[in-house]
């Protein structure tokens, strides 16, 4: 018996949790970062303030929230930056695609106020294994390779979110030559 409000208990909170995290992203699309409260989110997700408390300390927390999910969505594709895996793919940088066709998280990637959170969260989780498989590879110093990881996750936010609304086929070629010059950069590192 216990065991099972446990389970209702958990999927409620799941439940909450995910309309919340809802809210935000909706929000971001209308309003900055910066300007979101968290009687905003309550409006938004049609919850009240003691609610969203029992579940997040403050709005935060739930960016932390919303970023671990995107993350969790973009592991197996940033953990390819880089790799002989990448080289073989039609796209060098996954990123860019995974944002093209992840509509969801693309306020969370694309918001001006939260760029600088967005690189060092990415830089985080993916940047020491892009270095350290690299500097296997090539040879190249860290500070190099920090340089190069850096430059490829900005360059890859920005024509992403430059090019967000382009047709599919102007994507494509944008794409083509883009994953052209870094394959041609990755092979003459």
């Amino acid at each position: 018996m216990a065991e099972q409000k446990q389970r209702k208990t958990d999927r409620r909170t799941l439940y909450t949790r995910m309309v919340i995290k809802e809210a935000m992203l909706e929000l971001l699309t209308e309003m900055d970062y910066s300007e979101l409260t968290v009687a905003d989110i309550c409006r938004q997700a049609e919850i009240n303030r003691g609610t969203f408390y029992l579940h997040y300390d403050n709005i935060s927390q739930v960016l932390d929230a919303l970023f671990d999910d995107a993350l969790g969505n973009t592991h197996s594709v940033l953990a390819q930056i880089g790799s002989e895996t990448a080289k073989d793919e039609k796209c060098a940088y996954p990123l860019c695609r995974f944002l093209r066709e992840n509509k969801k998280y693309q306020p969370l990637f694309f918001s001006d106020s939260l760029h600088s959170y967005v690189v060092d969260r990415m830089a985080e989780s993916y940047r020491r294994s892009f270095v350290e498989r690299l500097q296997k590879e090539t040879g190249h110093g860290e500070e190099t390779l920090n340089a190069l990881f850096y430059f490829q996750l900005n360059g890859c936010l920005a024509i992403s979110k430059r090019n967000i609304s382009v047709s599919d086929d102007a994507w494509a070629e944008i794409q083509c030559n883009v994953d052209r010059f870094l394959k041609n950069g990755f092979e003459n590192l």
